[in-house]
């Protein structure tokens, strides 16, 4: 019985309400936890609340201030990088699906608000392997390189100026868009090339699909214009 009542005593005591002023104690705790924003501290019940009837919620009368009394039981720290799986083109980081391991905070505040990126949950990552096998796209082969994913957000910006004969009829092939290319100093070959599917026969705006590596597709702006405007410069 007397252990009971010193057990008791000192429960109380722990009940004390602090003397400090509530806003030291509020400005205390909010620097505590923007120090501790990645850390998870598990606590338990001293006194564990009695359970109620066939597992329900405990009787009112049963509970009292002994089972508020919590102490520390661990504190789990994140991890700095978080595994997530892209939805995007992000540079320096990959492709759509790729599954790469970023700064929490940069995901967090970044790459998951704007959409770039998801959880690495099993689900997610099932779902972005289904898309791959149904686009014929190999694991290994999913990743493109520095130059590529440069060349991409290069194209996605370019204006591309298509000349064409205005004295003769025409129809736009892949040939023209190729040739058009090589004048912006870049290569491509027929395959990596994706036309409208209505046939193209006048001066008009439209977009090229050009595939890089055969893995993500770029739509490139273009414009067909008469051969005379193009080079009307050059001929002053």
């Amino acid at each position: 019985m007397a252990s009971s009542m010193k057990m008791l005593g000192s429960c109380v005591r722990c009940l004390r309400v602090s003397t400090k002023p509530v806003k030291q104690i509020c400005s205390a705790t909010t620097s505590w936890m923007q120090q501790n924003r990645n850390h998870t501290i598990i606590m338990e019940r001293v006194f564990p609340i009695p359970p109620g009837k066939d597992g329900g919620l405990p009787n009112p009368r049963e509970v009292n201030e002994l089972h508020k009394i919590l102490r520390h039981v661990e504190i789990y720290c994140y991890p700095r990088e978080i595994n997530c799986i892209l939805t995007n083109i992000v540079d320096g980081l990959g492709i759509r699906g790729d599954l790469v391991s970023v700064n929490r905070v940069v995901f967090h505040q970044e790459l998951f608000p704007a959409g770039l990126a998801v959880y690495a949950s099993p689900e997610n990552i099932q779902e972005f392997e289904e898309e791959r096998k149904n686009k014929g796209i190999e694991k290994a082969e999913s990743r493109l390189g520095v130059f590529a994913r440069m060349t991409i957000k290069e194209l996605g910006m370019l204006t591309l100026e298509i000349p064409m004969s205005e004295n003769t009829s025409w129809e736009l092939t892949k040939q023209h868009v190729r040739v058009a290319f090589r004048t912006q100093g870049i290569e491509l070959n027929d395959d990596s090339i994706t036309l409208p599917e209505e046939t193209i026969t006048t001066f008009q705006e439209l977009f090229v699909t050009v595939w890089v590596n055969g893995l993500e597709s770029v739509n490139v702006q273009a414009k067909v214009i008469p051969i005379s405007q193009k080079y009307a410069s050059s001929t002053k």
